[in-house]
C-alpha cells in the first residue's frame, strides 16, 4: 500500500495562498453636474519602479520567526495523526506478511479478508490526516503569507522595484539572477522585526476544521 507522506510544511504550496486586495471603495456620485474646469492640470502618473529583484517565498516564510514557530505548532498537532497512521501501517505489514508465510487457503482466505478491512481502514486513517494536514496549514501559514506580502510591499516601494520574481516557483523564464537581487533575506529580517513588536501579525486563522467523516 502506498505510504503517507510526512513532509510537514516544506512541501506547502504557499504560492497558493492567495491574499485578496482590498477593493478601493468608489467615490460617491455628485448629485450635479460639476461645472468644467477652465484650466484643468493633467494629473501627475505615479512613478513606476526602475529595478528587479528576486525572492524565494518559501524561504521567507519557512525562515522566519513566524514561520518557524508555525512549524513547531505544526508538528505538534499533526504528530498523533501520524502515530495512529504508522500503527495501522505496522498492522497492515504485518498481515501481508503473515498472508505469504499462510501455506494452505483455509490459512489465506482468514488473513486475506482481516487485511482488506486494515487497509480500509488505513487509508481512512490517512484520509483524516490529510484533511487535518491540510487544515492547519491554512490555518497556521495564511497569516505569515500575509505579512510577508506586507513586507514584501512596503520594500518593494522603499528601493524603488518595479517586479519582484520567485525563481524557486519557475525558474525556466529566468536565465540569471545576480545574487545581489536576492531579498529574501533583507524581507526575512523586516518580518522577524514585525513579529517581535506584534506576534498576532502572525496568529493563526479563525475557524475551526471539518469535523472527520465515519469511515463506511
Amino acid at each position: 500500500m502506498r505510504r503517507f507522506l510526512w513532509v510537514g510544511l516544506m512541501l506547502i504550496a504557499i504560492s497558493a495562498v492567495a491574499l485578496a486586495q482590498t477593493p478601493t471603495t468608489p467615490a460617491p456620485r455628485p448629485t450635479a453636474p460639476a461645472a468644467p474646469a477652465t484650466a484643468s492640470a493633467p494629473s501627475t502618473p505615479a512613478v513606476p519602479g526602475t529595478k528587479v529583484a528576486v525572492i524565494s517565498f518559501e524561504m521567507a516564510i519557512l525562515e522566519s520567526d513566524a514561520g518557524k514557530a508555525a512549524t513547531a505548532n505544526y508538528n505538534k498537532e499533526i504528530e498523533p495523526e501520524k502515530a495512529k497512521f504508522e500503527k495501522v501501517a505496522k498492522e497492515v505489514d504485518d498481515l501481508q506478511k503473515k498472508l505469504q508465510d499462510a501455506k494452505t487457503d483455509a490459512e489465506k482466505g482468514p488473513i486475506r479478508n482481516e487485511l482488506d478491512a486494515k487497509t480500509r481502514e488505513a487509508q481512512f486513517v490517512q484520509e483524516n490526516a490529510q484533511r487535518k494536514s491540510d487544515d492547519l496549514k491554512q490555518k497556521l501559514l495564511a497569516p505569515i503569507a500575509g505579512l510577508a506580502n506586507k513586507v514584501i510591499d512596503r520594500y518593494a516601494r522603499a528601493n524603488n522595484l518595479a517586479i519582484v520574481f520567485d525563481p524557486s516557483t519557475d525558474g525556466t523564464n529566468i536565465v540569471f539572477a545576480n545574487k545581489a537581487s536576492d531579498i529574501t533575506s533583507e524581507v526575512i529580517r523586516s518580518m522577524n522585526e514585525e513579529y517581535a513588536k506584534d506576534p498576532s501579525l502572525a496568529a493563526p486563522a479563525a475557524g475551526a476544521p471539518a469535523a472527520p467523516a465515519k469511515p463506511n
